[in-house]
């Protein structure tokens, strides 16, 4: 059996992702000080582990729809949708809820917390015209154009929102 290069590559982060979340969970970590979490802190360091485990998990999702050949307009558009429920998702949380443990750095003041959260959303918002790019199987220009637009807009908004 012959595992698709990009697929191994994909997987390996995801593992990565899983064993970071894993390694996150227990007192004392140097994960934890990496994040700005309190070595005693388990909701938090909980909260953290709950997201990298589930980017893990979705990037080993992607891995195995690329080993099994499904089609690539059907992987890439589902990825970027999930991405970006998530993503409004955890930004919601974050916004209405002050689930500031959910962010990495957990430490940041409500006010800050509120912008990071609507920064999130608005990442989430921002990739949704790739789906639709995908799907339609336009041109990889303006798919290229789209994702630098996307990841760029999204930068200065997380960089906006730390201020």
């Amino acid at each position: 059996m012959v595992v698709d290069p990009g697929a191994a590559i994909v997987g390996l982060v995801g593992v990565g992702c899983l064993a970071l979340a894993l390694a996150s969970l227990r007192h004392g970590s140097w994960i934890r000080r990496a994040y700005g979490t309190g070595p005693v802190d388990d909701t938090s360091a909980r909260a953290n582990a709950l997201v990298m485990g589930v980017a893990g998990a979705s990037m080993l999702a992607v891995a195995v729809a690329i080993d099994l050949e499904l089609p690539e307009r059907a992987v890439g558009t589902a990825a970027i949708l999930g991405t970006s429920a998530l993503c409004i998702g955890v930004g919601w949380a974050v916004r209405r809820y002050d689930r500031r443990d959910l962010l990495t750095t957990p430490n940041v003041d409500r006010e800050t917390g509120k912008r990071l959260g609507t920064a999130a959303m608005l990442c989430g918002v921002l990739v949704l015209p790739l789906a639709g790019a995908l799907w339609l199987e336009v041109d990889a220009g303006l798919v290229v154009l789209l994702a630098t637009g996307a990841g760029l807009a999204s930068l200065l908004s997380i960089g906006i929102a730390y201020r």
